[in-house]
Formats: structure tokens, C-alpha cells, sequence
């Protein structure tokens, strides 16, 4: 036999439908807030991505279209020198007799390498022995990544400087074949 509740406990309100739907409502309302910014945050990373990865293709582009522009000023170039002046054969033969000369030398001073073979048994024997296995070799990793990161890092401002040089050697060639090329008639 259940007891009546006495005055002196507690009883929970009683939640009405209409509360238990407004609960409903607010978790669906922010589930559906969640998954919008995490499908952004999703979206948002692969543009970066596909950013990046077009950043990269457009500046190896740049950078073989360069090249290609400074082969081309090259060539130009070449066939104004070779326009104004006429080939000098005097010259043409002491450059060949300069580099027999340079070659005569070079293996005149060039001497066989020989390996000590107890150096290189001693060595070995070293390396057998003394070597131990790194404890640390996470570590060893994480600096191994790190490197190429920075070895990349160093490769793209090489490649940018090297592109920036390329472009000053081109304006520069751009004014000599200029001042060496006739000028157009009308």
C-alpha cells in the first residue's frame, strides 16, 4: 500500500510535454550547430589545401616559364652577337689551345687514391663493436622531420631567390639585345 506523499518531502515539478519538446529542440538545434562548423572547419581546411597545392603549381610554372623566357633572350642575344661581329678564327684556336693546356695540367696533378687496408679493417672492426643501437631514436625522428621541413623551407627560398634573379639577368639581357638589335622600320 503506497503512502500518500507527507508535506515535509520533496516532489519534483511535473514537466509538461511542451518543456520536454523545447528540450528536444534545443539539442537538435545545437547537434545541427555543431556538425555545421565542423563541415566547415572540413571545408574550409581542404580550400586551404587546394590553395596551397595551386600556389605550388603556379610558381613551378612561373618558374619553367621563366627559364623558358631567359633561353629565348639567350638565343636573341646570341644571334645580335653573332649579327655584329664575324667569327674570329685566331680566337677560336687559342681557346681550343688554352683548354689542352688546362687538360695537360689536370692530369699531370691528378694522382691514383689508395685505401690503407688496416685503416679500413680497423674502421669496420669499429664500426662492429663500438656501434650500439640509438635509445633515443624517437627523438632522433622528430629532429629528422623537423630537418626536412626546414630543408624544404630552404629549398622554396632558394627557388625564389633564384626566380627573382633570373627575372633581373632577363630585364638586364632585354636591354642589351635592345641596344644591339637594329632598329625597326616602319
Amino acid at each position: 500500500m503506497a503512502t500518500p506523499p507527507t508535506p515535509n518531502s520533496y516532489t519534483p515539478p511535473a514537466l509538461s510535454e511542451r518543456d520536454d519538446m523545447k528540450d528536444i529542440q534545443l539539442l537538435l538545434q545545437l547537434e545541427a550547430t555543431r556538425r555545421f562548423q565542423e563541415d566547415r572547419r572540413n571545408v574550409r581546411r581542404q580550400v586551404e589545401e587546394q590553395v596551397r597545392q595551386w600556389q605550388d603549381v603556379k610558381f613551378k610554372y612561373r618558374q619553367a616559364y621563366q627559364r623558358l623566357a631567359r633561353l629565348l633572350k639567350c638565343a636573341a642575344l646570341q644571334t645580335a652577337v653573332d649579327a655584329k661581329r664575324a667569327a674570329d678564327v685566331d680566337q677560336i684556336a687559342q681557346a681550343a689551345k688554352d683548354i689542352d693546356g688546362l687538360r695537360s695540367t689536370l692530369s699531370r696533378n691528378l694522382r691514383p687514391a689508395s685505401l690503407d687496408t688496416t685503416k679500413l679493417d680497423q674502421c669496420l672492426e669499429q664500426l662492429s663493436t663500438a656501434h650500439k643501437p640509438r635509445s633515443n631514436l624517437s627523438r632522433q625522428h622528430r629532429e629528422s622531420a623537423h630537418n626536412q621541413e626546414t630543408l624544404k623551407d630552404l629549398r622554396i627560398a632558394v627557388d625564389c631567390a633564384e626566380y627573382d634573379l633570373e627575372l633581373g639577368i632577363t630585364k638586364a639581357m632585354n636591354r642589351i639585345v635592345d641596344d644591339l638589335l637594329p632598329p625597326r622600320s616602319s
